[in-house]
């Protein structure tokens, strides 16, 4: 990295670094001789002469009542920035608290097809929360997931994420109930058998995917702390009165 680059990422403008530099070259020197040095006009290199005094990079000093103006020693610039560092490091806390109290908006992802329910899957392997909850119609969901449903229980299982999960009663459902022992799952029936079902819903952390097959396999992803406390309210209710 020369010179003006690495001046140039301090914040100085080009014109305050041929200044700046003149004054390193010059030692102690009058506005006039500076603006020679630096090729710039007199009227505006005092100008730039008092921004550099404002940043710490030169100084003045009064000989026979003419002014001469002083860059200070280069190592200075990185006591400069040390102070600028810690002066943020100072209001950081306000700044942070000013991020947290801008409403974050829900993420959402549209997916089509059973790679988007492969991707959702993937996801959930890769976040590894500690628990994956699940409800709805087993039918539409073993329809969606029947080649698929296999690979990710034995990927949950080595990861030890464990899943309840309220279906509505059916002969799939109880079937996959034999196996909740070895598969760390919990199953439980709907409290009163739900006329229709057309969709299935995981939550995890702050997650919330929906999946159907109406017309095609649809599959969407909503990220957002307070809809998932919502979610989760609804699906703990669910659990103490399923059976």
């Amino acid at each position: 990295m020369d010179i003006n680059t690495a001046l140039k990422s301090i914040g100085l403008s080009e014109r305050e670094i041929k200044v700046y530099l003149s004054c390193l070259k010059l030692g102690s020197a009058t506005v006039n001789q500076i603006s020679r040095e630096a090729g710039t006009f007199r009227t505006y290199t005092y100008d730039i002469l008092k921004s550099l005094m404002e940043k710490g990079l030169v100084g003045t000093v009064t000989k026979e009542k003419t002014q001469y103006f002083e860059a200070v020693d280069p190592e200075k610039i990185i006591d400069i920035l040390k102070e600028k560092e810690e002066k943020i490091k100072e209001v950081l806390p306000e700044l942070n608290s000013m991020k947290k109290s801008i409403v974050k908006k829900p993420a959402v992802s549209f997916y089509e097809g059973m790679s988007g329910v492969r991707l959702i899957h993937e996801l959930i392997l890769k976040e590894k929360p500690k628990e994956l909850r699940v409800y709805g119609n087993p039918e539409q969901h073993f329809k969606i997931m029947e080649f698929y449903i296999p690979k990710f229980v034995k990927e949950r299982l080595k990861l030890r994420i464990g899943i309840r999960v309220i279906l509505k009663d059916s002969k799939t459902a109880r079937e996959q109930k034999k196996n909740d022992k070895k598969e760390i799952r919990q199953t439980r029936f709907f409290p009163k058998q739900p006329s229709e079902f057309p969709a299935v819903t995981y939550m995890w952390d702050n997650k919330i995917a929906y999946f159907t097959i109406e017309k095609k396999i649809i599959a969407v992803i909503i990220e957002d702390e307070n809809i998932a406390k919502s979610q989760s309210v609804i699906f703990e209710n669910l659990w103490k009165f399923s059976r």
